[in-house]
């Protein structure tokens, strides 16, 4: 094992392309490179304060982020679809170790382009082709990112407005580079099938052997079930399993969301749980983060984390969910973030793996939504993975 790993720092150090994922001895091909989670240690906190500038943007909606290894930055999605500036994501730096968090400073941003090099538009300037940004993650072997729109369905307006979600990848400066194949079913519609409006895909991820990509619909299809609510647990959503190297989809598979943590205050109001995040730990198993929100409620958020495992679970590619017998994927809780002691647990949309810390363990870096609201916080968490 030792001239094992020596093997590997001599690689590394001549930048094989062999790696697909940041170069240490985890990455080595043939090692088994599943990632283990038994549970989370909280380490800190720190806010973003509300509506703070950066290089003439306005930070927030940080709906997605993932670590960069090799330059020790985060990729971090803004989800403004062009309302405040164009759509963009951010580069940042976290200053935290295994008993502290510091700091988070931006370095960068970055405007994402259209397929023809054009900026995408705000809903106010041309409805029928603005976007819902959400995801994002940064792929070492090609060093492009690759990202997600949930899609826009709008049926009060005439002609409707039916903009599909997609996951779309891009160089590091924003330019166009290719698309993902998306199964028919998860187009938007103007009758109710398919996607619904602002609950397709925001959870994306990549295994850690960099063979796979899974990205998750937020809520269930039309065709599959209801909505999460108050009372109603074990609506399914769809993961998708994809060959990273073709972008073609090679699975789907059924997860079952728990209900909406409390009922709104009146009870008619907003309500909605759903996968608005996963990260992979192997060709099998992912955790997955469920985002209960209940207008009025206290608390308004829940937030949750749950270990996956498609294992023995059937590939529904081809069925519709409701009234068919499959099996699921089965989950195990991991972490609620309420149990962590912080003040507030807010709209939280994104995490990603951190840097390991000096004990060895990985970190994981948790990130909030805030909506642009004075009622929201841009909120990250930063935690020890105790395998």
């Amino acid at each position: 094992m030792k001239r094992f790993f020596s093997l590997a720092a001599a690689l590394c150090a001549l930048g094989t392309t062999a790696f697909v994922t940041a170069c240490d001895e985890d990455t080595l091909p043939g090692l088994d490179l599943s990632i283990r989670v038994k549970s989370l240690r909280f380490i800190g906190e720190k806010i973003v304060p509300f509506q703070q500038s950066y290089n003439g943007t306005t930070l927030g909606g940080f709906s997605g982020i993932d670590y960069r290894a090799d330059n020790d930055s985060y990729y971090i999605m803004c989800d403004d679809a062009s309302a405040l500036q164009p759509v963009r994501y951010y580069t940042a730096k976290l200053a935290f170790d295994k008993n502290s968090f510091t700091d988070v400073s931006f370095t960068s941003v970055t405007t994402l382009k259209r397929p023809d090099g054009s900026n995408y538009p705000s809903a106010t300037a041309d409805r029928y082709n603005a976007i819902d940004p959400e995801g994002i993650r940064y792929d070492a072997a090609t060093k492009h990112i690759v990202w997600t729109s949930e899609g826009v369905r709008n049926v009060t307006v005439a002609p409707p407005v039916l903009t599909s979600p997609f996951l779309r990848e891009s160089t590091t400066e924003g330019t166009f580079v290719a698309d993902y194949l998306v199964p028919p079913i998860f187009q938007i519609k103007a009758t109710e099938n398919g996607t619904r409006s602002n609950g397709s895909f925001e959870g994306l991820s990549f295994t850690p052997d960099g063979q796979y990509t899974f990205t998750a619909s937020e809520e269930p299809l039309y065709e599959d079930g209801p909505r999460a609510d108050v009372n109603v647990e074990g609506s399914p959503i769809r993961i998708i399993k994809y060959d990273k190297s073709t972008r073609q989809p090679i699975a789907q598979y059924a997860y079952r969301l728990a209900a909406v943590h409390k009922a709104p205050i009146p009870g008619d109001q907003f309500r909605l749980n759903g996968v608005v995040e996963v990260l992979a730990l192997s060709d099998t198993k992912l955790l997955a983060m469920e985002r209960s929100y209940a207008v009025g409620a206290t608390p308004d958020y829940s937030v949750k984390i749950y270990e996956i495992d498609l294992t023995g679970a059937t590939d529904v590619s081809n069925m519709t969910l409701q009234g068919t017998s499959y099996t699921t994927v089965s989950k195990r809780l991991v972490l609620d973030v309420a149990t962590t002691g912080i003040n507030r647990v807010d709209n939280i949309e994104g995490f990603t793996f951190g840097p390991k810390l000096s004990n060895g363990h990985r970190s994981l870096v948790l990130v909030s939504d805030d909506n642009f609201s004075s009622s929201a916080i841009s909120q990250f968490l930063v935690f020890e993975v105790i395998p």
